[in-house]
């Protein structure tokens, strides 16, 4: 084998002659065979470090790309996670926003109540227990730890905004429930609530309506309302104008004989026996726009109060205000007589509402049960 290679060899590479010119003369030179084999093997040599460094950076180039297409889809994996929580942050921040602009109506709600409606009547609510079962964060890898928290932060504001909803439902149920009492109380007596906004001010402070449902709304509207209604009861002529023992009821409101020609007549009012000079108070606060003599009603008193509400007082001794002097509940604003149209002493005793007539004792009984 080695002599057939041997004489291959030999046979490729025999001594060669190179011919050289060179300013006229002609010079030979041999080129042994060790000299060709020598400038072949250079040449392979040259060939194959070629080939193998061009392989080596293809290669190398082909796994930097590979490495940089997985750094891109780790980064694109990144930037969407990233996005993901921060989307889940900026819902969580807008979830505990909302909890916290209910918490603040629902605190508001309880510090504006009135004194009819008490925290007694508030039932504490025990059906929102915590039971999010514990969990060793060692036992959990990361995205497991993650949902954990995840789903604890939602249970629990999913248990706090039931409790808030509970709070919530019943003080509307309560605020509802009293303002029906009390319109239906003022329909039973004639009246009808104005509640205007007169002597208010004070810097505007907006309430956050964005982040509250309309139930929060709602009762929000309600509890204005009530304020306003308990507001105005208590600015109304609750009690009767002379004391319970001080007098009784002579000639009640309505239909009834003319006491002086007998006929048939409509009172307007309501009249109050008692001893001559038996003290008249006022009912409730307002002005004294009359007082002095008025006809039929001899010495007369009349007191303008809130919601349109006028008391008049007749057949008086003597009278103790004067008009434009603002009167308060139980000043003593005259004495009882007999002047003018009058068959003995007594008070008559009129409440009107924009120039209506309502019954006075009626009117009595119902603002004190609802008082």
């Amino acid at each position: 084998m080695l002599s057939v290679i041997k004489s291959l060899v030999l046979k490729l590479f025999q001594p060669k002659q190179v011919m050289l010119r060179q300013n006229g003369e002609v010079i030979l030179l041999t080129v042994p065979a060790w000299v060709q084999i020598a400038c072949v093997l250079c040449l392979m040599t040259t060939f194959a470090w070629l080939s193998y460094t061009t392989s080596q950076y293809f290669s190398q180039k082909t796994h930097l790309i590979e490495i940089s297409k997985e750094v891109s889809n780790k980064e694109a994996e990144f930037l969407s996670k990233q996005a993901a929580l921060e989307a889940q942050l900026a819902q969580q921040r807008t979830r505990i926003a909302q909890l916290d602009a209910q918490h603040a109506v629902l605190n508001e709600l309880m510090a504006s109540l009135p004194n009819t409606i008490t925290e007694g009547d508030i039932k504490d609510d025990d059906s929102t227990s915590s039971d999010i079962p514990e969990h060793k964060e060692g036992q959990l890898d990361e995205a497991d730890l993650h949902e954990v928290h995840t789903d604890s932060f939602h249970h629990h504001a999913t248990e706090l905004n039931d409790a808030q909803s509970s709070l919530l439902m019943q003080l509307h149920h309560l605020i509802a429930k009293r303002n029906g009492v009390l319109l239906a109380s003022m329909q039973e007596a004639g009246i009808e609530a104005n509640t205007t906004n007169k002597a208010q001010g004070g810097p505007y402070h907006q309430v956050q309506s964005d982040n509250l449902p309309k139930a929060y709304l709602n009762a929000i509207d309600s509890s204005v309302q009530l304020n306003q209604l308990e507001s105005l009861v208590q600015k109304l002529p609750a009690s009767m104008p002379v004391r319970e023992d001080k007098y009784y009821i002579s000639s009640a409101f309505g239909y009834r004989k003319d006491p002086i020609n007998g006929r048939r007549a409509y009172h307007k009012g309501v009249d109050l026996a008692g001893w001559h000079k038996t003290e008249i108070i006022a009912p409730a606060d307002g002005t004294v726009v009359r007082a002095g003599k008025y006809g039929g009603y001899g010495k007369f008193v009349e007191i303008q109060h809130a919601n349109g509400i006028t008391t008049r007082y007749g057949h008086l001794h003597t009278i103790k205000v004067k008009k434009g002097q603002q009167v308060k509940q139980s000043d003593v604003i005259a004495l009882m007589g007999s002047t003018g149209r009058s068959t003995s002493t007594h008070l008559h005793y009129e409440v009107l509402q924009d120039k209506k007539h309502i019954n006075p004792v009626k009117l009595a009984r119902v603002l004190e049960r609802v008082q």
